[in-house]
């Protein structure tokens, strides 16, 4: 049977969506569905509903791909976390400031305090700052025996030369044997030794939780009878196989604005504008250049701690569908308290006694939900509540939304000009359909999945990045070996050779080095058909 059909996933906290799409990328069946405590029995379900909806044979499915809170969650809420065994490759340098210096004290706790600098590292350029002493580091090793479940590993200017992190690395095989879990950091993050070792730490942490997630991942999709190609979404749009996401899980933090931004452009053709994804809890907004999320360009934080990996250029507030309304006095107060996942028990529409957004939505005529009270019967049920007129609290709450969408607005436009919005997300009616600043509002048809659509149409990418002394080479054969190393990588996760465009060239002259320059190259493309 001919395979050629794919299924895009994104799970939140408040929802999992899920979209069948077919080779011309039209979107055939969608659901959305409460996410469940263990998220992948969510997943099962939905894969369910759309092969039901569609009426397609899963034996006709050739891709899965998902994105997931998964990890965010476990960083946040400190659960399921490795003990990690922290080696920085560095002295006699880079002493002063130990690894974890940044990193709240709760989160420590949990995952242990086995930090060891040791002797090595290298200079911007290459150069040699002091040989690894393979007796101290088996001695560390030794220590750290029975004490650890993963290890991360940081050397200076390691992305210059990892030939030092790969040594600790086998050493670490031999000693704990084959099965200890490494992370190393030339891997992982971008120059900038604090953040990297920071980024490769909770790398390290989330291994056996990205291991049980691809297993769960998997099974889910081995219930409904899918033989298929697998992929974890990563935070810059682009997707990686199941064994890549479990050896880098930290790159699925973000996948889900990451997702929607890329399916708000797919769905309303605009290449270069700005996003708001409106969920249960929070809106992000994200800015769109040439269909891909604008890449931050400072140290993201994740679960209060800082890392220079990429990460969508992400600004959030807490407004969205389930967002309460304090309305019991005058100083009315929208959010950020939210009722998540509760909303279909606690929102007026559902027979509840708390005011959200969704029902302010529905109450402007702007979001029709079946199975719930009728416009005359919330209003009603709000005016027992309230001692407000209720057009008049309505128009105060649109009032408040404006302004709050306008400061959010401003936050990510780096321009004067005008330029398209785009509303997506299933919370995105509470928003309103005229704001200054932005040329046009579009809505797109399927607006509430855009996060499912943005994943199902995720191309595989290859990104490299080198320090180059320019006295020594021309600018234009470094990024030549950049981009070599990239399309390498890119053909490596499953793209197609003769599809892959390089989407973005960076080439950063580092100041504070004479003819140095960081030169970045990221290219993508479709998957390999089968």
């Amino acid at each position: 049977m001919e395979k050629k059909y794919k299924i895009g996933i994104d799970v939140g906290g408040t929802n999992t969506d899920a979209v069948l799409v077919n080779q011309e990328d039209k979107i055939i069946a969608k659901t959305k569905k409460a996410t469940t405590a263990d998220i992948f029995t969510g997943i099962e379900q939905v894969i369910q509903t759309v092969l039901k909806d569609a009426k397609v044979n899963a034996q006709e499915i050739q891709y899965v791909m998902l994105g997931t809170t998964h990890c965010t969650n476990a960083i946040v809420e400190r659960k399921q976390l490795d003990k990690v065994g922290v080696i920085r490759i560095c002295k006699p340098a880079s002493e002063m400031i130990p690894p974890m210096f940044s990193i709240p004290e709760d989160l420590k706790a949990v995952l242990g305090n086995h930090i060891f600098l040791v002797e090595g590292g290298f200079e911007f350029d290459g150069r040699l700052i002091q040989d690894l002493n393979e007796n101290e580091l088996k001695e560390v090793l030794q220590h750290l025996k029975g004490k650890v479940e993963s290890l991360a590993i940081t050397g200076i200017f390691s992305q210059i030369n990892p030939d030092q992190e790969l040594r600790v690395a086998a050493l670490a095989k031999e000693v704990l044997g084959e099965n200890i879990a490494v992370s190393l950091s030339h891997q992982i993050g971008s120059l900038g030794l604090l953040e990297r070792e920071n980024a490769t730490i909770l790398n390290a942490a989330l291994h056996t939780v990205a291991v049980k997630m691809a297993r769960s991942f998997e099974q889910a999709v081995t219930a409904n009878q899918i033989e298929a190609k697998l992929y974890f979404c990563q935070n810059d749009g682009t997707l990686m196989p199941v064994k890549k996401a479990e050896e880098f899980p930290v790159l699925t933090i973000a996948s889900g604005p990451t997702n929607s931004i890329r399916g708000a452009g797919a769905l309303s053709g605009v290449k270069d504008g700005i996003v708001i994804d409106v969920g249960g809890t929070t809106s992000d907004a994200g800015v769109l250049v040439n269909q891909f999320p604008r890449e931050s360009n400072k140290a993201a934080s994740v679960g209060g701690v800082q890392t220079n990996f990429r990460m969508p250029d992400v600004v959030a507030i807490g407004l969205g569908g389930g967002t309460i309304v304090n309305h019991e006095n005058e100083n009315l107060k929208v959010g950020p308290e939210s009722v998540g996942y509760r909303i279909v028990e606690e929102a007026l529409a559902f027979g509840g006694n708390t005011f959200t957004l969704s029902d302010y939505a529905i109450l402007q005529n702007e979001l029709v939900i079946e199975n719930t009270a009728s416009i005359t019967e919330i209003k009603e049920k709000l005016q027992n509540l309230s001692s407000q007129d209720v057009e008049d609290l309505q128009q105060k709450i649109k009032a408040n939304i404006k302004e709050a969408v306008h400061q959010l607005i401003d936050k990510v436009k780096t321009t004067h000009e005008a330029v398209p919005l785009v509303m997506v997300g299933g919370g995105s009616p509470i928003l309103p359909n005229e704001m200054e600043g932005v040329s046009e509002i579009i809505r797109p048809e399927h607006y509430e999945v855009a996060n499912a659509y943005g994943a199902s149409i995720a191309q595989v990418s290859g990104e490299a990045e080198k320090v180059f002394n320019l006295s020594n080479i021309t600018r234009e054969d470094a990024i030549e070996d950049v981009k070599k190393l990239a399309i390498n990588k890119a053909i490596h996760a499953g793209a197609k050779e003769e599809a892959l465009e390089v989407l973005n060239i960076q080439d950063v002259p580092l100041a504070y080095l004479p003819n140095a320059s960081k030169i970045k190259v990221k290219v993508c493309g479709d998957l390999e058909q089968v």
